[in-house]
């Protein structure tokens, strides 16, 4: 079994740490933009108080990955042959991984609720 990796592994690689640092300066000037643009007059929108929702969707947001972090295995990987051990890296991508299907499984709640509501 051959462990060499890809010719395009590298181009990948590249790719990819271009999306995620185009997908973080996007998210900053949105939140920027966002910031700017706001008046008294959006305070609260169909009865809604649209600052305290906003500070509740972060609060849960980054509640969510320090639990999910913290319940993230730490067990030792085995990839491409090589044992992976540092438990930081490893319960970081469980982080990831169960924030996301977290908030699928919200936006689908979500809208199979909206759905039924109307």
């Amino acid at each position: 079994m051959s462990l060499v990796s890809p010719i395009v592994a590298d181009i990948m690689l590249w790719l990819m740490y271009i999306a995620v640092a185009a997908a973080i300066i996007v998210t900053l000037v949105s939140v920027v933009k966002s910031v700017r643009l706001r008046t008294k007059a959006d305070e609260v929108v169909n009865g809604v108080p649209r600052t305290r929702m906003a500070w509740v969707v972060v609060v849960a947001f980054l509640l969510c990955l320090v639990l999910t972090f913290v319940l993230g295995s730490s067990e030792p990987v085995k990839t491409n042959g090589v044992l992976f051990t540092d438990a930081f890296w490893l319960k970081a991508a469980d982080m990831f991984i169960y924030t996301s299907l977290i908030l699928i499984i919200g936006c689908f709640a979500g809208v199979v609720l909206s759905r039924f509501r109307n």
